[in-house]
């Protein structure tokens, strides 16, 4: 058929038309050659491929990329246990009320950017529906956070801990709640004391966890692949009030503190 057959059994334009063939041609599925017309030379298309197999399945070896990346926004945990001081804010405002728990019930929690509590743990599961879990190298997931004090205090530890399917993969001590600049992303309204932390990675691999590449823990991807929970979800939960320095946490979304990014999450394969 000619390009203008094709547009009028189809009913779209010639241009529209041709931009498809194009790519056919581009593939090997449709070979075309001109001939002489009433008003020109006509593009006469012709199909040469009898059948196209088309394969989705993302876990097979040839077909995968070597990472899988997902952002887990920090409001989107799924369960809490916080004590004050503690509250939220969103890239406009406050949430409710500072120090009231209850704003931890807050509905929309796509628009929560800054989360601070004094003692008690978040609790967020990382889809794992289109990720080869048993076949994975290493995981890694990086966080903005900080120490929590009233107002900030640059020099105020806390040691905040991370686990991964009630396995305790180990700790972080921040050196403070950091306060002394503007953030790079915090809006300007904000004047609560805490501006920005530190951009803090989780990394395991077949040898253990490491913290900023500091090994904390001998939990491997093997024990992260061996859990039940594993095979559906990854439950990731953050905790602080069980450790030398109770300093609380900050953990900024990616509308506030330093860096552009919620909680990021990373899996690479063998």
């Amino acid at each position: 058929l000619s390009i203008q057959d094709i547009s009028q059994r189809l009913d779209i334009s010639s241009a529209m038309v041709t931009k498809h063939i194009t790519i056919l041609e581009e593939n090997n599925i449709v070979e075309s050659t001109f001939e002489k017309g009433i008003r020109g030379r006509l593009k006469i298309c012709e199909l040469i491929k009898n059948d196209v197999t088309l394969i989705f399945n993302a876990n097979k070896e040839h077909f995968r990329e070597n990472i899988v990346k997902k952002q887990i926004p920090v409001g989107s945990f799924y369960d809490f246990n916080v004590s004050a001081l503690c509250g939220l804010a969103m890239a406009e405002k406050l949430i409710g009320y500072a120090n009231d728990p209850r704003v931890f019930y807050f509905q929309d929690k796509g628009d929560i950017e800054l989360i601070w509590f004094t003692t008690g743990e978040l609790f967020y599961h990382i889809p794992i529906y289109d990720v080869d879990i048993k076949s994975l190298k290493q995981l890694e997931i990086s966080l903005e956070i900080c120490s929590e004090h009233p107002g900030y205090n640059m020099h105020y530890p806390s040691d905040i801990f991370f686990n991964i399917d009630n396995l305790e993969l180990g700790k972080y001590t921040s050196p403070g709640d950091f306060g002394n600049r503007k953030g790079v992303l915090t809006p300007s309204w904000w004047d609560l004391g805490s501006e920005f932390g530190r951009l803090v990675s989780i990394r395991i691999d077949h040898t253990g966890t490491f913290i900023d590449e500091k090994k904390v823990s001998d939990i491997t991807m093997d024990d992260v692949i061996s859990s039940e929970k594993s095979l559906n979800v990854l439950d990731f939960s953050i905790a602080v009030g069980k450790g030398e320095f109770n300093g609380g946490v900050n953990l900024f979304g990616k509308q506030f503190g330093d860096f552009a990014q919620d909680i990021e999450v990373i899996f690479s394969y063998e």
